[in-house]
């Protein structure tokens, strides 16, 4: 059973400094943090209230055993559940290297690396998607036929020599688009055959997708109750 949590926060930029005091407060020192744009169309934007595209992604690992105060918190003290605040997700880490890396990572917390943490059924998923820079509008009409409403995209650069910086035949350019896609576990399928048909190896998009089960989730909640309302 996984004893540790990767949480990923993708917030609009203004709330970066708020949320992580917020973390710190709770111990939580060690994030990363990446600069990214949503890609939420128009109207849910106007939805959402949301006029600021700019999105921030704070990334940390997380003893599990304190996932669910840290997200009743992020609730009832940071508001993200909030129109256009932003979301949280809790996804579990299947191991770390060494006592070293683990130290690093979960400095400051109060860790329950002994204790038996029994792994929660994931309603919701993180479709992760690698493309060639350039091509997230085309993953994204995919993915939102499928019935995905939005995503956010950071820029990457892929660290393989030239020579061997190949996927399943595919040359692997060193500048990318990474997009994250949050969704009902119930509808992956669907996104993610979609964005293969249509931004694929076979696509300039060249996409790569995988997904990550999502434990807990925090945030986008009145638009994900009016999905299943819809």
């Amino acid at each position: 059973m996984s004893s540790y949590n990767m949480v990923l926060v993708i917030l609009n930029r203004s709330y970066e400094k708020e949320y992580v005091k917020f973390f710190q407060q709770n111990n939580v020192t060690n994030m990363t943090a990446m600069l990214g744009n949503g890609t939420a169309s128009k109207s849910i934007l106007d939805y959402l209230g949301v006029e600021n595209n700019e999105k921030v992604v704070l990334q940390t690992v997380v003893a599990a055993g304190n996932v669910e105060s840290l997200f009743a918190g992020l609730v009832s003290r940071m508001g993200i559940n909030l129109p256009g605040t932003g979301i949280a997700m809790s996804i579990p880490v299947e191991s770390i290297a060494g006592t070293s890396s683990m130290k690093y990572l979960t400095e400051g917390q109060e860790t329950t690396a002994s204790e038996e943490i029994k792994m929660k059924e994931a309603v919701y998923s993180l479709i992760t998607v690698i493309a060639e820079k350039g091509c997230s509008d085309m993953v994204m009409d995919a993915a939102r036929e499928a019935g995905a409403r939005g995503g956010t995209v950071v820029h990457a650069k892929g660290t393989g020599r030239e020579s061997e910086a190949k996927f399943f035949g595919v040359s692997i350019t060193p500048e990318k688009e990474m997009i994250y896609i949050a969704t009902r576990k119930s509808d992956k399928g669907d996104i993610m055959r979609a964005i293969m048909e249509k931004a694929g190896p076979h696509t300039d998009a060249k996409a790569v997708v995988f997904s990550l089960p999502v434990e807990d989730i925090a945030g986008l909640t009145a638009l994900m109750d009016e999905e299943a309302e819809g």
